[in-house]
């Protein structure tokens, strides 16, 4: 976004805010000077959005395409990526996939029926065992971890629904003398820069992020009206790399 900004030769500014409510959106829309606002994440606040719709300060959402959407958002199509990650681990060979995430977050939510797809299409026993909340943060991810494993349940595969999970699932599997991939395979979800560097280096779906932001940035300052501003699913690739083993 700030690079797309720049190009553009428009001043970002970065908010902190967390609204929690209907009223802490429009507010926030309403104290701002700016050309438009980018809102990272729909988190609880789907209906909420839909109600902002028409508000003079127009906004884009970077997020997931939810049924009655009426408002613009920019993201992948989590439910294609999320099959493709987990129909990759099935080709090979593995059986017990486990799937890390939350969720209760929309786009994870996408991800994860997409991991229900790809088990079924592959013939896949889904086990809730085998389903692991973790949040954002690689502690959540260790944490997640460390539970499934004292667990004991039999699992040879991870689908983790962001790479900093990926990236804490496999520190608490190397804690626990389990050796990725020869004995869990693991994709993440992403392509952030630390995954390529990781050991091993993560396999991962990854989003065009860059080409996320020029869209934003570009349908709001190109938009006659919100209503001019459509919703756009991006594309996702397969970044194979060591953690997977293939």
């Amino acid at each position: 976004v700030g690079e797309a900004a720049r190009d553009r030769k428009c001043d970002l500014l970065i908010s902190h805010a967390s609204p929690q409510s209907y009223d802490d959106l429009s507010r926030l829309l309403e104290i701002n000077q700016s050309h438009g606002v980018i809102i990272l994440g729909q988190s609880c606040l789907h209906e909420r959005l839909n109600r902002l719709v028409g508000h003079p300060t127009r906004f884009v959402v970077w997020g997931g395409e939810l049924p009655g959407q009426q408002y613009c958002s920019v993201g992948t199509d989590n439910v294609r990526g999320g099959k493709r990650a987990t129909a990759h681990l099935a080709r090979l060979g593995r059986k017990r996939i486990a799937f890390f995430g939350d969720t209760e977050a929309p786009e994870i939510g996408q991800r994860y029926d997409g991991y229900r797809m790809a088990l079924d299409e592959a013939g896949l026993d889904f086990d809730p065992a085998l389903i692991s909340p973790a949040h954002f943060k690689i502690e959540s991810a260790e944490a997640a971890g460390d539970a499934l494993v004292s667990s004991r349940a039999k699992f040879d595969a991870i689908f983790a629904s962001s790479d900093m999970i990926a990236l804490g699932a496999i520190r608490a599997l190397q804690r626990h003398g389990i050796y990725v991939p020869g004995d869990v395979s693991v994709v993440g979800y992403d392509d952030v820069q630390l995954a390529r560097y990781n050991r091993p280096a993560l396999t991962t779906i990854r989003q065009d992020l860059a080409k996320a932001g020029s869209l934003m940035v570009a349908k709001l300052l190109n938009a006659n009206s919100a209503q001019d501003m459509m919703s756009e699913r991006l594309p996702t690739d397969l970044i194979m790399r060591e953690s997977c083993g293939a």
